[in-house]
């Protein structure tokens, strides 16, 4: 069955959803607002093709989402209708692709290579992604599309998160993830953006500004509502740190006034929230660290083991075949599948050595100061939605030392469509500078006003008088100003005196 839906999504869909789109701007915005949205269903709005359920590594099959869809349709009206204008190969393809070469090497040495194929496929997928995001943004299409898809993929997130805590009284919600860990890494992406949006753009509506903060701090209620210890620090941090970029670089009273709304509220929810919280903080786990410990040291054994690691998404798979890497294991030694390093640098060096390491550092490096840089340089909102975005990165960053959450697949397609916004924005300032701040465009110049009559033609003979003068002895001399011939005196005099 599943097949089937494929297969007509793929012949009909996509093909029915580039139509659509391919007469208007206003259709292709909506297209880029389905897609900032779609990964936010995670397992409900893909299938997965040759799937392999029992193994632990982060990608068990060649999945395809509602995102692969809707980005293929988009592509498409893009190629067709702007490939002049299109930039093939935009920011950071070349370090991107030299992670993929070194991927493929990996892979190929690996213990099970089919395994590094399935995340292999998801790698072009999610570059697709990018490219289509980052070219919608520099042929036309506006910010705010992506601004409509991260709100309404917040507040979707937000309904699941409220009604699995207060309906089904779940401890540690999970929201359409597999799992509770999953969503501080998403939603602390796009928490600082869509604060920026609803107190700095001063072009939206009051409902449109209200929805964006409604995601926004309904994101938040959803990381605490996970009780992820690092994810909270986090999410208070960059959600301060956000409201100060606002306020530094699109200042008005609108940002001062909702500003101090959204700390009072940070004030209220975290005094309600704040018994949960230290519970929380208390009473943790020590085997959940411990067992962080174990897979890390892992994971480190592998990397110094071989320079082009054990194969992409093999770590795993290795963890439970090769008794050195579990020798060991003590809280995790009964675990008949080895699971998978808590860390995402050294899960990157176990499976792919330390040179590919390096290399996926200097990708995440150069996004994130992209966006740092034309915050720090520009003006207006452009800027501060390029801090915001910062913020978001340096949120899953740091958190990456203690998850490996940036390898699951909703996490990775938001990170993907993050930098690619952070891309096209940069695009855009450049080519408009007016839009991508979000100031309004300067007014022209208005035009003098109209000479009386009376006034031009007494201009007109005190010019020809003065023409008159310089001419000739004979009255037929030309005249030379510069490098313009005038005509003849005699010719300026019968002007005057008509």
């Amino acid at each position: 069955m599943k097949y089937a839906a494929f297969a007509v999504a793929l012949m009909a869909g996509v093909p029915a959803m580039a139509g659509f789109a391919m007469s208007s701007e206003k259709r292709r915005a909506l297209l880029l607002a389905l897609l900032v949205f779609a990964p936010v269903l995670a397992d409900a709005g893909g299938i997965n093709f040759l799937s392999v359920e029992h193994y632990r590594g982060p990608d068990r099959g060649f999945e395809i989402t509602v995102t692969d869809l809707v980005a293929l349709a988009l592509g498409i009206v893009l190629v067709s209708k702007h490939s002049a204008r299109l930039q093939w190969a935009p920011f950071n393809t070349g370090p991107m692709l030299a992670l993929f070469g070194l991927a493929v090497v990996s892979t190929a040495n690996g213990a099970l290579p089919e395994f590094g194929v399935f995340t292999l496929f998801k790698a072009v997928r999610l570059y697709v992604t990018f490219w289509v995001v980052a070219n919608s943004l520099r042929t036309g299409v506006p910010l705010e599309a992506c601004r409509q898809g991260f709100t309404a993929a917040a507040l979707y997130m937000t309904f699941f998160c409220v009604k699995q805590k207060y309906l089904f009284h779940m401890y540690r919600v999970n929201g359409p993830f597999d799992h509770s860990n999953g969503i501080p890494l998403y939603a602390n992406l796009v928490i600082p953006a869509l604060l920026v949006w609803a107190v700095g753009d001063t072009r939206l509506g009051r409902r449109d500004a209200l929805l964006s903060l409604a995601g926004a701090l309904g994101l938040v209620f959803s990381v605490v509502a996970t009780q992820s210890r690092a994810g909270l620090v986090l999410a208070g941090g960059i959600l301060v740190a956000a409201l100060a970029a606002a306020r530094w670089k699109a200042p008005s009273p609108r940002v001062s006034a909702a500003g101090a709304f959204v700390l009072a509220a940070m004030v209220l929810g975290g005094a309600m929230a704040a018994g949960t919280i230290v519970k929380r903080f208390k009473e943790a786990p020590e085997a959940s660290e411990e067992a962080r410990k174990e897979f890390n040291r892992a994971a480190e054994l592998m990397a110094h083991d071989r320079w082009t690691g054990v194969g992409l998404n093999n770590f795993s798979r290795v963890l439970t075949d090769v008794p050195r890497y579990r020798d060991f294991l003590v809280v995790m030694a009964v675990e008949e599948e080895g699971g998978v390093a808590h860390h995402i640098y050294w899960l990157t060096a176990a499976e792919l050595g330390f040179p590919a390491l390096f290399v996926f550092g200097l990708v995440l490096v150069r996004f994130a100061v992209l966006a740092l840089w034309h915050g720090i340089r520009g003006r207006g909102l452009g800027s501060a939605l390029a801090l915001a975005f910062f913020l978001g990165m340096a949120a899953l960053h740091l958190q990456g030392t203690l998850e490996w959450g940036l390898r699951i697949t909703p996490i990775t397609f938001q990170f993907t469509l993050c930098v690619a916004v952070v891309v096209g924005l940069v695009e855009q300032s450049r080519h408009a500078p007016a839009a991508a701040t979000g100031q309004s465009a300067p007014a022209e110049a208005p035009a003098p006003p109209p000479v009386p009559m009376n006034a031009r033609r007494k201009q007109l003979v005190e010019k020809q008088l003065a023409l008159a003068a310089a001419a000739g002895p004979d009255g037929t001399g030309l005249v030379l100003t510069g490098a313009v011939e005038q005509r003849p005196a005699r010719r300026r005099r019968q002007v005057f005196r008509g």
